[in-house]
């Protein structure tokens, strides 16, 4: 190591400028940054298959509502508002389709249309009412139960310009105006609203995080070198993973916003314990080591624990890479490099760095210690007088944060990201209550669609499937064909409302309706040459749990029907991303422990050095989970990243604590003497490591998503509960068992 020592001095103005030649580098891509807002695009190819093929079976799946809310939506001045929202979007390149109220067209021999809220206009209006509530097709789809609202349907096509199609549906109704209050919603809407919100929550996280670990870096060193170095260190190292997003051809998610304040709060840790350890070695020098001399021994003392360290939580965040979630994956592989980046830079630049510099003033002194050494030394007292009572208290308090795990509710709900009251809860809500949800799964089937008996079968199930609580709505090429038989037939009569007997009755029916309806309507529910059909099943809520329950229960309907395939659709595509969030935190957990695991135990030779170190980080994870069991934190694709981070992270303290205690042990031979000791040195470093981490995950509360919000109060906790493991849970079991592993001479 001293060798390696002699290298850095000798070379480091190449080491330096290395570094600042791969930063500049680096930041040349970020200018092609862009934001992909799409849950679509979180999901693996073969998790998209089928929504594709759905897509291209029935069109676009893509829905905006353009709801309309008045005290009466039938008044002839709310309609004229309708009518032209529907005829502004028409002309919109990309909009495949647009369902509104099928109006009566004004009599072209009436002199003059009776003015709204005259006799003739009510009698005129209530006839339309009643028209309305017996067309199955438009209740509760265009028109809500009290006729308070209505909504324009915007279908649009699958050529990945949602974004600016939603922005120019916004845009014409903006234009239109009328008595009637106007909300969009629908997923597209989310999307926009997410697009604009992850760059927005970037400039925030970004600048807070730096200014916040900047002033921390000052309290904690009180030297410019002391705060420039560790800082330069992090700014290089998000320049250069952020510059691999374009490059890799990537977009920035809600998922990889977070990867910025992941390296403000991590990668600043490594610089930490160096800068820690050169004031050290300053004020025992005093004044009789040059910067070089001081460098080569920082370097030579901490390079293998810091590296040690650094290897350990790349190792966790590099089992995101199994998460079937893509951006999570992403998220390991960019914080991975990150994370190295900045710990070769801290070994080495930094060093190289202080080696050039002039030996500043001790800020630490050898008669005025500082106030956390001596803080530090009641603790190690402390402990040493009741280690195994703190044993037992973190037994218990385990054991009682493990019964909140099974509490635990997953979920991928795009609209919770937002707060109550936020404009996409609001405008989720109205769908949900008045037009049967956003949220749609489709059940396909499969044969002669036109066969009356296929038909019968299509509306049994539809009906079944109507019966959950669940469902809002639905619509199927059968309810369209009972829609015209109530058209044709008198209530009195056999037919009225019902599937014909033959099919050539069902063709003429078809016939009639794309001669006098709207043969989009029929395009939309079954294929064009009649072998393929869907129900439309639009949910009531859009809770992941809500949609994979209704998907198993209607699964459970079809299975033993031939004529159905199977279900698709957007509410399917998200109970695929709960079960791949589920698999991913489970696999990544299991890895990440295994990994972090067995890298201690090849670090110490020993197998029980590898559970000692995980206990600390077990009991962080258990009440990390039994504090969201506990409170309904959910369990999505932002918290279901945590525990490979904190795992990583959090077994740093662990080892920095070991490795110091296994030397001051062998100096002393006594457990207690070496806990007082290994705090009053590295604990020093451990704490201001902590703390960054900790402050530096402070910034996600400002973020405009709640499970942003979410991970970092949790991660904060979980962070604080390792270093809590590592300074007084750690040195309780060093006292009380005495592993074999750390007295080894």
């Amino acid at each position: 190591m001293k060798n390696l020592a002699e290298f850095v001095i000798k070379y480091r103005i190449g080491i330096i400028a290395f570094f600042v030649i791969i930063t500049l580098v680096m930041a040349i891509p970020l200018k092609d940054s862009a934001v992909d807002p799409d849950v679509e695009n979180m999901l693996p190819d073969h998790l998209k298959v089928h929504l594709k093929e759905l897509e291209e079976k029935f069109g676009g799946m893509e829905i905006i509502f353009v709801v309309v809310e008045a005290d009466d939506i039938l008044k002839p001045s709310v309609i004229d508002q309708v009518n032209a929202i529907a005829a502004s979007l028409k002309g919109i390149p990309g909009i495949e389709k647009v369902n509104s109220l099928p109006m009566v067209d004004d009599d072209p021999f009436e002199d003059e249309k009776p003015k709204e809220g005259s006799p003739e206009e009510l009698s005129k209006r209530e006839e339309l009412r009643t028209i309305m509530k017996n067309n199955d097709m438009v209740m509760r789809t265009l028109i809500n139960d009290d006729f308070t609202a209505t909504t324009v349907i915007v279908r649009m096509k699958n050529e990945g310009k949602g974004l600016e199609i939603t922005n120019d549906v916004r845009d014409a109704v903006s234009k239109v105006e009328g008595p009637g209050k106007v909300t969009l919603g629908g997923l597209p809407v989310v999307k926009e609203h997410i697009s604009k919100d992850v760059p927005k929550d970037m400039m925030i996280f970004m600048p807070l995080g730096l200014l916040i670990m900047f002033f921390i870096l000052l309290i904690s060193f009180k030297q410019i070198r002391g705060v420039i170095l560790p800082f330069s260190v992090v700014v290089m190292s998000i320049v250069v993973s952020m510059g691999l997003v374009p490059l890799m051809g990537w977009k920035m998610t809600v998922v990889t916003i977070i990867l910025p304040v992941i390296l403000i709060a991590v990668a600043n840790g490594y610089g930490i314990h160096i800068i820690s350890r050169f004031q050290l070695e300053n004020m025992m020098a005093d004044g009789k080591k040059s910067a070089a001399e001081l460098a080569k021994t920082v370097f030579s003392e901490l390079t293998i624990p810091v590296l040690l360290t650094g290897v350990t939580t790349i190792a966790g965040m590099l089992c995101l890479i199994t998460h079937t979630v893509v951006p999570a994956s992403q998220l390991g592989i960019l914080s991975s490099i990150g994370i190295s980046f900045a710990l070769f830079a801290s070994i080495f630049f930094i060093p190289a760095t202080l080696s050039m510099m002039k030996v500043p003033t001790p800020v630490i002194n050898k008669e005025n210690r500082p106030k956390m050494e001596k803080m530090l030394k009641k603790l190690a007292e402390f402990i040493s007088m009741y280690p195994r009572q703190l044993l037992a208290l973190s037994v218990v308090l385990t054991i009682v944060m493990a019964i909140g795990i099974p509490k635990i509710v997953v979920d991928s709900n795009l609209a919770s990201y937002y707060p109550k009251g936020h404009p996409v809860q609001i405008a989720s809500q109205l769908v949900n209550d008045n037009f049967g949800g956003s949220q749609v799964i489709s059940v396909n089937a499969k044969g002669d669609i036109k066969d009356p008996v296929n038909l019968k079968k299509i509306d049994e199930i539809e009906k079944k499937i109507a019966q959950n609580p669940n469902v809002g709505n639905t619509l199927s090429i059968a309810k369209l064909i009972k829609l015209v038989t109530k058209g044709a037939y008198q209530p009195d009569e056999k037919g009225f409302g019902a599937i014909p007997d033959s099919k050539a009755t069902v063709d003429f029916f078809l016939s009639k309706y794309n001669e006098m309806g709207d043969p989009d309507e029929v395009s939309k529910l079954v294929s064009s040459d009649f072998t393929q059909a869907q129900i439309i099943v639009q949910l009531k809520s859009e809770s992941s749990e809500t949609i994979k329950r209704v998907v198993l229960e209607t699964q459970e309907l079809i299975k033993d029907e031939p004529l159905f395939t199977e279900i698709t659709g957007s509410g399917v595509m998200f109970k695929e991303l709960i079960d791949s969030v589920i698999d991913g935190q489970v696999i990544s957990l299991i890895l990440s422990f295994f990994s972090v695991s067995i890298l201690v135990m090849l670090l110490f030779k020993s197998i029980v050095a590898g559970l000692v170190a995980g206990i600390p980080l077990g009991v962080s994870l258990v009440l990390m989970f039994g504090v969201m069991g506990f409170t309904g934190v959910t369990l999505d694709i932002a918290t279901a990243l945590i525990s490979s981070i904190v795992i990583g992270v959090g077994v740093d303290y662990t080892i920095h604590f070991l490795w110091r205690y296994k030397i001051e042990f062998a100096k002393h031979g006594d457990p207690r003497e070496a806990v007082a000791h290994t705090l009053s040195t590295t604990g020093r470093g451990i704490i201001f490591n902590a703390l960054s981490v900790m402050i530096g995950f402070v910034v996600l509360l400002f973020s405009s998503f709640l499970p942003i919000r979410y991970f970092g109060t949790l991660i904060v906790l979980s962070i604080g509960v390792c270093l809590i493991g590592s300074i007084v849970l750690l040195p309780s079991i060093c006292i009380v068992l005495r592993p074999k592993f750390l007295e080894r001479k």
